[in-house]
């Protein structure tokens, strides 16, 4: 189970925020400033997963807090969330100039705080899956063909996949991300910037449930409003997002 860092000098959003996060199954810690994170981080720097830090406290900002954090090879890696009630284009610029890896608007909804969560501590564990692969040694000469005819294997199937969904005539619209949020190949209306959090959000919590209930992981999701439907398949490297309207019966892929 994650453990999250709350940073927030207000008792009612560090304990709404604690409350919000429990329900989803994800434990975290709280401290009532910037110096006091510190000294918590020093006392065990791998005890957490991720920072939520208010960007206006008391002492040290927020921000501050997040450019000390990014200057110490200890907390480098570490994510921050930063949070503030004002989020205009100089709290972006600042954001992004510090290194966070994510801005919330407070007073923040679940439905925005748990898919920001979960895409965070995903893409950084990613991060230290790709930074781990990198020091693994090259494998032998003789792997290589292997390893390529499983690659064009795996791009013909996801080819094949959106030809299906793209020549059906319910499907409205299509869309392939990588796991950053980039579209890759769309057919159709443009979705909003922020479906593949969505997406990250929806797979991760039939994941879940799958497990619990199924004892199984889940990776596809079929969600049904009125007569359209949303399916989102989550692969190893790509989310493939796709919108159909009324008429015919569902597809099955």
């Amino acid at each position: 189970m994650p453990d999250i860092l709350i940073v927030d000098d207000s008792i009612s959003v560090r304990k709404a925020l604690e409350i919000t996060l429990r329900n989803h199954n994800v434990s975290s810690a709280s401290a009532v400033s910037a110096e006091q994170a510190l000294e918590r981080l020093a006392e065990d720097p791998g005890a957490f997963d991720l920072l939520m830090i208010d960007v206006i406290m008391p002492g040290k900002s927020g921000v501050e807090l997040c450019e000390e954090l990014k200057a110490d090879p200890r907390y480098a890696a570490l994510p921050v969330i930063l949070m503030s009630g004002n989020v205009d284009d100089e709290v972006k610029e600042q954001a992004q100039q510090v290194g966070a890896e994510g801005l919330l608007k407070k007073p923040f909804r679940s439905e925005e705080l748990i898919p920001l969560v979960q895409s965070t501590l995903e893409d950084a564990r990613e991060r230290r899956q790709h930074a781990a692969d990198a020091v693994q040694p090259p494998a032998p000469a003789t792997e290589q063909p292997a390893a390529e005819k499983m690659d064009d294997a795996a791009l013909t199937a996801l080819s094949d996949l959106l030809q299906t969904y793209e020549d059906h005539p319910r499907v409205r619209d299509v869309v392939m991300l990588d796991r950053q949020g980039q579209p890759l190949r769309q057919t159709g209306n443009v979705l909003p910037e922020n479906i593949q959090l969505f997406a990250r959000f929806f797979t991760n919590t039939a994941g879940v449930l799958g497990k619990q209930m199924l004892g199984e992981d889940i990776q596809d999701v079929t969600i049904r409003y009125g007569g359209h439907e949303m399916v989102i398949h989550n692969l190893p490297e790509h989310f493939v997002v796709v919108l159909m309207g009324e008429g015919q019966p569902s597809l099955q892929a």
